[in-house]
């Protein structure tokens, strides 16, 4: 069930990616990136064109702010045990978001999540 519940999130996913894509101007600013396969967080904050945007200390400053108000789920309660201080950093660089898109222009980094909803 888990295979074909990913397979369906992915096949959604790319529609909207390529809607998305498709609606840009041919000059348009906002550059959409994904790789051929998933990857976390600290894994796409090692691309150049990412670094230019935003020093992976000052994203992790920022991603922190935002993580300390996420719960911590009850299976991720012994990490959280074992080291408070970087839990939420570590926590953050280990998501795996769908796409991530950047405006150049404006040197944002935009992360893009999918999410169901019933």
């Amino acid at each position: 069930m888990a295979t074909t519940v990913t397979a369906s999130h992915h096949s959604i996913w790319r529609h909207l990616y390529d809607s998305m894509h498709a609606v840009q101007q041919p000059k348009g600013k906002l550059k959409f990136v994904t790789l051929d396969k998933e990857s976390n967080m600290s894994t796409r904050w090692r691309r150049e064109e990412f670094l230019r945007i935003c020093s992976k200390d000052d994203l992790a400053e920022k991603a922190q702010d935002i993580e300390v108000t996420i719960l911590v789920k009850k299976s991720q309660e012994a990490l959280y045990k074992l080291d408070p201080e970087s839990f939420f950093v570590n926590r953050f660089w280990g998501r795996r978001p769908d796409g991530v898109a950047i405006n150049k222009a404006l040197q944002i980094g935009y992360i893009v999540e999918f999410k169901w909803s019933t």
